[in-house]
This record gives C-alpha cells, structure tokens and sequence, in this order.
C-alpha cells in the first residue's frame, strides 16, 4: 500500500470513501447525495472510489481530480448505471458494484491510507478481508435492501442477506457505526438484532440538505412558470419510481381529490422502474390531467417544484432517511407522510403535517385536506423551516468528526 505517488502540494487523504454513485454526477440518490454533501465537508480528507459519468476519467487507477477548485484522488471502477433509468438493469446494480470493487480492491489499496468508510452492505464480505486501520460504515437505511429489493425473484433472499450483512460487520468491529434513520427506529433495529450487532452501537445520522440550493420562498414565480397558477392543492412526490415508495396510494388519494377540488395536481419527482405501471394506473383512474411525471431533475428544478407545491407527500412503505422529505423541510413545505423512518423526527402532527399510520386512501385524502389548514407566511410553514436547520450540512463536518477519528481537525 502507499504506492501512489503524491505531489507535494496534496495533502496525505485521511480515509478511502467508497460510493455506489458518482459525487461528480448529479444525486441519483441519497448515497450519492450524501457522497457529495462528505466532500464538501472534507474534501480531499477523503480518496474517492466510484463510478464515473463522464469517459474521460481514467479507469482502475488513481488520479487526482477536482472538487470545486480542490484537488482530491479518485478512482473509475466504470459506469454500470443503465441509459434508460426507467427500467430495472437485467444483473442487479449491487452486485456488478460488488464484482467491480473486488476486481480493483489490490489497486485501491494502493492509495495513503488504511482507513475506509462505505455505506454498501453488498462490500462488507470483501472489505473485511483487509485489515484495515479503521473502518466507518452507515447503515443508507435501516430496511433490508434484498427483502424490499426491486428484483421480486430475489426477495426470498432478504433473511440471508441480512444476517450476513449483520456478521460481517460484526467481525469488522467498526470504530463508528451510523445509520440514516431517525432514533427511535435505530434503537429498535438495535433491539431486535442484538444477538447479531453483540456489543455494537448505532448512531442516528441522517443525510442532510444544503442550505444554499433548498430555502424558502412563496413560490409564486415557480407555479406561474410551472403552469400550476390555477391549480390547487399541488402536491409533490419525490424519489425513486418503485413500489416501494407507495405510489398507489398518493395516485387514489389525488382520485379522491379530484372531487373535492378542481383542480388538484400531482407532480412525481424522479424516475425508476414502476414508471409504466404509474402512468397506467393514471388513465386507469382518470387523473391524467391532475399528475405529471417528470423524471429526474438538477437540484435547482428540484427547489422550485418544492416551493410552488402546497403539501409535501411520503407515502412510502418503507424508507431510510429521506433526502427529499429533508429538502422538502428546508423550504418550509407542510406533509402528509406514512409511517416511516424520519417522521418522527420531522413531521408533528398539527404542526407541520399529519402521519397517517394506515394505508387507506380516504384517511391520507383527509390528511391533505387537514394539512392545508395549517398556518404558513407566504405558502412556508414556520415549523418545518425551525426543524430543517438540525439537518443542514453546515454541521456534517463537525458531527462526522465527533464521531470517526481520521476525520477530526487534529489528525495528523
């Protein structure tokens, strides 16, 4: 190890940081999100390993790139992402990641350090082969990622997965263990996997937003750009189009709606595999006039949605620390979410949303009537932007550093 020559004027990276998405790309996701909001804070503390977007970086090498004006080592393991991001790749993401990790873990080692973060339970097994000095790893969300898979021919190998996932960390013994999950659903995962985690700890550490690109305003520019002037209520759905998100029950919902309202108006954010199956349910219902699908969006477009939109929706039926319900805070968006994990942390029933703890449509409906009733200034709810502030990326750095050694000011 150690055989990468550095210049001079490049500081010694601190920790590998291994990611299943491109930091330089745009977030398909919150690892990747996450991956960006980590060099931000850190920048070229950390060496980074991932696939790239782009052709014109070198492949299963390290070289040194940019990071906003900051020099910063990278390495191309390949693009795998699919060119048609509505369907599911054929051999699952996970394990090409898994395949092209192993393939150039003898090169990776090569970089200034021994220490490796990484948030992809599919690496464990080949990661703890290596001794390294220290070892960081951050549950993306505390649902089983095979049992909830979008490969249904897979999901009967949720059990295994998991206990796999559970031993191979424990053998690891990571110096800090951290979770994109609210507190109360860490330390229940915690309980029910004691036997497995032995004397392991878990510390709630969401993904966070950045203050700079998601903030408040009362969106009337955006919804007369946008088209959405005459409608009302409109709504905003974001992430991945999967079932597991719960699309259906926000589609007959918005169906419900539509009898109460005029001119009510859906809009999903993010594209995925069940893409198809949503716009038949669309005409199934009659809504094509009350939703729009509009795929994958910068950060930028993200915000103005967010802030021309009246309630923010969660209707998943599992998630991890939603990055997007995060963002929706930040522009001080009211909710209506199921369930999951984060809510708890971020929606007050009365004060900034409603929960609703059961999946019929009529129940969430009147959770969307109730939600507008609450008290906003110029379409922004007080209390969603009061909250949003625990979670702003201002404080990764420092509570990162807190929690992990090779990342505090006085490493050497």
């Amino acid at each position: 190890m150690g055989n990468v020559r550095r210049p001079i004027d490049v500081p010694r990276p601190r920790a590998i940081y291994i990611s299943p998405g491109d930091p330089w790309g745009s977030p398909r996701g919150g690892q990747t999100a996450f991956a960006k909001q980590a060099l931000e804070a850190f920048g070229n503390r950390f060496a980074v390993v991932s696939p790239a977007e782009v052709d014109d970086i070198p492949l299963g090498r390290w070289t040194l790139g940019d990071w906003k004006g900051t020099p910063i080592w990278r390495f191309n393991i390949g693009s795998y992402a699919p060119r048609d991001k509505s369907r599911a790749p054929v051999i699952p993401r996970r394990i090409v990641f898994r395949a092209l990790i192993k393939k150039y873990l003898p090169e990776i080692r090569k970089i200034e350090t021994k220490n490796v973060f990484c948030d992809s339970p599919e690496l464990l097994g080949v990661l703890k082969k290596i001794q390294w000095d220290s070892f960081c790893y951050r549950f993306a969300g505390l649902n089983n990622p095979v049992a909830f898979s979008r490969y249904a021919r897979l999901r009967f190998l949720g059990d295994w997965f998991h206990r796999r996932m559970l031993s191979n960390l424990s053998e690891m013994e990571p110096d800090a263990l951290l979770a994109a999950a609210d507190k109360e659903t860490t330390e229940r995962f915690l309980r029910e996997n004691e036997t497995l985690l032995k004397d392991l700890t878990i510390t709630s550490f969401p993904t966070r937003f950045d203050p700079s690109v998601f903030y408040p305003t009362d969106g009337a520019i955006e919804r007369r750009e946008l088209g959405l002037e005459k409608n009302y209520p409109r709504l905003l759905l974001a992430g991945r189009l999967s079932w597991i998100k719960g699309w259906d029950l926000a589609l007959d919902a918005l169906a419900i709606l539509k009898k109460k309202f005029p001119a009510p108006k859906l809009i999903f954010v993010g594209d995925g595999e069940d893409r198809a199956k949503i716009e038949r349910s669309v005409q199934e219902l009659g809504i094509q006039n009350e939703t729009r699908l509009e795929g994958f969006l910068p950060p930028s477009e993200v915000r103005r949605r967010l802030v021309a939109s009246d309630v923010y929706l969660i209707s998943s039926l599992r998630e991890g620390w939603s990055v997007a319900s995060t963002e929706a805070l930040a522009c001080g968006k009211r909710f209506v979410a199921t369930d999951v994990s984060g809510v708890s942390e971020t929606v007050v029933d009365g004060k900034n949303g409603f929960v609703v703890r059961t999946r019929d449509p009529e129940t969430y409906a009147e959770a969307i009537c109730a939600a507008l009733e609450l008290p906003t200034e110029s379409n922004v709810n007080a209390f969603s932007l009061a909250v949003s502030k625990r979670f702003s990326k201002e404080r990764l750095r420092f509570d990162w550093a807190e929690l992990w050694r090779p990342l505090a000011d006085e490493e050497n």
